[in-house]
């Protein structure tokens, strides 16, 4: 009972190293957490001085999260981890200047898509209806960040 207890510690540590580079896939820490915690239930109920097991397990977790913490401040594995690009538009536009001007769809809209107000492509909703693309549109109000546009009387 006791190789099958190092065994899945073993297991453990293995999941929490492929959780750590391949963050996102949760897979690896959902069965080192399971792992780790039927090690540590089969080491204090079936082996004769189970809870030094479970001590030394636990020192030896703590030193692996401490090595992975410090990798990751001095940046070896910071790159893989985190996050650094980000989404950027190239400035915002005043919405509620396109209010009263006409534009052409320049996608369909079903409400959502995209329309071209004086060179300027933007996204625009058309409440509810169907509006194809192409069809010249006109700007009649501004709610939730997108511009609403009915088809242009004109």
């Amino acid at each position: 009972m006791v190789e099958l207890t190092i065994l899945l510690f073993v297991v453990a540590m293995a999941a929490f190293v492929a959780e750590l580079m391949m963050p996102g896939s949760e897979i690896f820490g959902i069965t080192g957490l399971v792992s780790l915690a039927v090690s540590a239930i089969l080491a204090v109920l079936f082996v004769p001085f189970g809870w030094f097991i479970v001590i030394g397990q636990a020192v030896i977790f703590g030193l692996f999260l401490r090595f992975f913490i410090r990798q990751i401040r001095q940046r070896q594995l910071q790159g893989k981890i985190i996050l650094h690009d980000t989404l950027t538009e190239d400035k915002p536009h005043d919405l509620a200047a396109f209010i009263g001007k006409s534009g052409v769809t320049a996608t369909s809209l079903r409400p959502y898509g995209e329309a071209e107000f004086d060179g300027v492509r933007i996204e625009v909703s058309s409440g509810s209806s169907l509006i194809e693309k192409g069809i010249k549109v006109r700007g009649i109000a501004v709610r939730e960040s997108k511009l609403i546009v009915e088809i242009s009387k004109q």
